[in-house]
C-alpha cells in the first residue's frame, strides 16, 4: 500500500469516528430529544470503524518469510500485502481471476497494473497449488471452503475480515449460550457484529 493510499484509509477512519461520536453525543445530551435510529447509526458507524481499522492492520503486516499466497483464493485485503501490489491492484487480481483463474505466476502478467518488474517482486510470494486454477473461486468461495460458524475455534473465526480475538471468543461463548446459529443473520445477536460486518464475512461462512 502506497504513503497516499495509507493516508485514505485513515482520514475515513477518523471520519467515521468523528461522525460517530457526534451522533452520540446529541443523543444522550441533557434534555435533548433522541434522533430517530441514532443508536442504530452509531452501532453502524463503530461498527465500520472497527472494520476498516482489522482491514487496515491486515494490510500493514507483511508478509513472513516463507509466508505465500495463493492469488486464486486471497482475498484483496491478504493481495494488498503483496510488496508492490495496492488496493487498487488487489481489486484488479480478484477481478481477471473470475472466470480465468491463474495457472501460473506469469499469469498475473494480464492483470491491470502488474507488469514484468512487479511480477518479479511477487513470484516468491506467489504459490499456485496443482488444481487451484480448477477450483478457485469466481465470486464467493465454494461451500465447503466457507468458516461454519457452528463448529470453527478461534483460530479460524479470526480469519473472517473484520473479526479479531474479542469477537471471536463473543461468537464462541454466545453460540454456547445462546444454542447454534440457524442462519447467518442471527450473528448480529453477537456484541459487536452489526451489520457491515455480516456484509462482510457471509460470503465466507456457513452456518450448518
Amino acid at each position: 500500500m502506497t504513503e497516499e493510499e495509507r493516508r485514505a484509509w485513515i482520514r475515513t477512519l477518523v471520519v467515521l469516528a468523528v461522525v460517530a461520536a457526534a451522533r452520540w453525543g446529541w443523543a444522550h445530551r441533557p434534555g435533548g430529544p433522541e434522533l430517530p435510529g441514532t443508536e442504530r447509526d452509531v452501532a453502524a458507524a463503530v461498527d465500520s470503524v472497527r472494520g476498516l481499522r482489522s482491514d487496515e492492520e491486515r494490510r500493514a503486516r507483511p508478509l513472513a518469510i516463507g509466508e505465500t499466497l495463493d492469488p486464486n483464493r486471497a482475498d484483496p485485503v491478504e493481495l494488498d500485502r503483496l510488496p508492490g501490489v495496492g488496493p487498487a491492484t488487489a481489486e484488479a487480481i480478484v477481478e481477471a481471476r473470475r472466470g480465468r483463474p491463474f495457472g501460473r505466476a506469469e499469469d498475473l502478467l494480464r492483470v491491470r497494473g502488474i507488469g514484468p518488474a512487479t511480477l518479479a517482486r511477487l513470484e516468491p510470494y506467489i504459490r499456485i497449488p496443482p488444481g487451484s486454477a480448477n477450483t478457485a473461486p469466481t465470486g464467493r468461495i465454494a461451500e465447503a471452503e466457507r468458516i461454519d460458524v457452528n463448529r470453527a475455534g478461534p483460530v479460524d473465526l479470526e480469519t473472517l475480515p473484520g473479526i479479531g480475538p474479542a469477537l471471536a471468543e463473543r461468537i464462541i461463548l454466545d453460540r454456547e449460550a445462546a444454542g447454534p446459529y440457524a442462519h447467518a443473520d442471527e450473528l448480529l445477536r453477537v456484541r459487536g457484529i452489526g451489520p457491515a460486518t455480516l456484509d462482510r464475512i457471509r460470503g465466507r461462512i456457513r452456518v450448518r
